[in-house]
């Protein structure tokens, strides 16, 4: 029978493969890059698999999703961002916090959940054009998509992806 996890994560992981998870994962992460509609440089790093804190690692896990997008004016940056929440709400997330973050710059962010796909994302603008210099940074979207905790299929363990 399939160990489940209840006690510390508020809720059953459902049994799902650590491959279809992280197709998903880069679904929905596409998904919010055709929202956001800006042509610049993005990282290139995919999904990955991370442990579930306070689970069997053997079993348990989350998948993440992290990049960024800079090359582009910061002002098309603040209109995708406002196009991210009026528009994911049409994709079946539901926006949790939209406004300024608690770093000393209050960066533009927005996170939101997907209850039905079991995601949430955090997205950052940062902006850097008031910084001046080679060494300064660039202005960039961030996002980070993290999954709840999944179980894999009886008979797999995490380690195997």
């Amino acid at each position: 029978m399939i160990e489940k996890k209840k006690d510390e994560l508020g809720y059953t992981p459902k049994t799902r493969t650590v491959a279809d998870v992280e197709e998903e994962a880069a679904g929905l992460s596409s998904e919010i890059f055709d929202v956001i509609d800006l042509h610049g440089k993005t990282s290139k790093p995919g999904p990955s698999v991370a442990r579930c804190s306070g689970q069997d690692e053997e079993k348990f896990y989350k998948v993440n999703h992290a990049w960024s997008l800079w090359g582009v004016p910061v002002k098309d940056m603040k209109q995708a961002m406002a196009r991210l929440k009026e528009d994911l709400p049409q994709r079946g997330w539901k926006i949790v916090k939209y406004g300024p973050d608690k770093s000393p710059s209050k960066s533009p962010e927005l996170i939101a959940d997907s209850i039905k796909k079991q995601f949430s994302v955090s997205i950052h603008l940062y902006d850097e054009s008031d910084k001046t210099g080679s060494k300064a940074p660039k202005s960039l979207i961030y996002v980070l998509m993290t999954s709840a905790c999944f179980q894999v299929p009886d008979g797999q363990t995490v380690d195997e992806y």
